[in-house]
């Protein structure tokens, strides 16, 4: 990458630094190309919001585009425009790939988070839909990028959520019975799994009570041996012995 001479246009207090810049300055060095037109991120940005201005005449409404962490714009759309709003993103802007569709569960609302990538602007946008929770639906843009295929497909597998126009809509990780859509927040696991309650939700004096304690399991105990067939691994220190059999006879008794 080239480098850029520093700008010697900086102000400063000090006096004596004047005459040291103004030599700076008559000797010039070559100017380096600039590698990116629009400049830092922030400038990229701001031309960027610029270009999706026209947006406002296919949908009708004023959005401006918001700068989400990572320095890249996100942009609501309604989701009758989306198709049109797509199509212009890439045939005027030359956002030429769609590298992710992902569903999103906001409990009283889903969401399709789109991400778009231009290879000509070097830019990301994100394009986000709002849906309705109980019939969530919105056009497929295949017609746009075809690439949307799958991962509508996928979003329709986790979500539930329904792209009108797209040529195969089913199931893509999981099996066609499946029955529910993972990623939402209401999802159950099917069939309902029953478990016994835990001790620790009785009683206290039930909790010790016969029926609630194990029978017939090995378990480990305290024991203080003499010398013999279990002696003491060393003087002073008892040994961890089995006490199996003797409660496998309580047990049975």
């Amino acid at each position: 990458m080239d480098i850029v001479p520093r700008s010697t246009n900086v102000p400063s207090a000090a006096s004596g630094r004047e005459g040291l810049l103004k030599d700076a300055s008559q000797a010039r060095l070559p100017r380096a190309p600039l590698r990116f037109a629009e400049g830092p991120y922030r400038d990229q940005n701001a031309a960027l919001a610029r270009d999706l201005a026209p947006i406002a005449q296919i949908t009708g409404l004023t959005s401006a585009p918001r700068t989400m962490p990572g320095e890249f714009l996100s942009l609501d759309i309604d989701r009758t425009n989306l198709v049109a709003v797509c199509r212009f993103l890439r045939d005027q802007l030359g956002f030429d790939l769609l590298s992710s569709i992902s569903g999103v569960d906001m409990l009283d609302h889903l969401e399709t988070v789109y991400h778009l990538r231009s290879t000509v602007r070097g830019q990301l946008l994100q394009v986000k839909v709002r849906l309705d929770h109980e019939e969530p639906e919105v056009d497929s843009v295949v017609s746009v990028w075809p690439t949307a295929n799958w991962l509508e497909r996928e979003t329709y597998d986790m979500f539930g959520i329904k792209f009108a126009g797209h040529p195969d809509l089913r199931r893509m990780l999981l099996d066609d019975d499946f029955e529910g859509f993972p990623l939402l927040k209401s999802f159950h696991q099917v069939p309902m799994t029953v478990k016994p309650r835990a001790t620790t939700q009785v009683d206290p004096n039930s909790a010790v009570a016969g029926k609630y304690q194990q029978k017939g399991v090995e378990h480990v105990v305290l024991k203080k041996l003499g010398q013999g067939k279990e002696e003491r691994l060393h003087p002073g220190t008892p040994t961890f012995g089995h006490a199996f059999e003797g409660h496998q006879e309580e047990g049975e008794s």
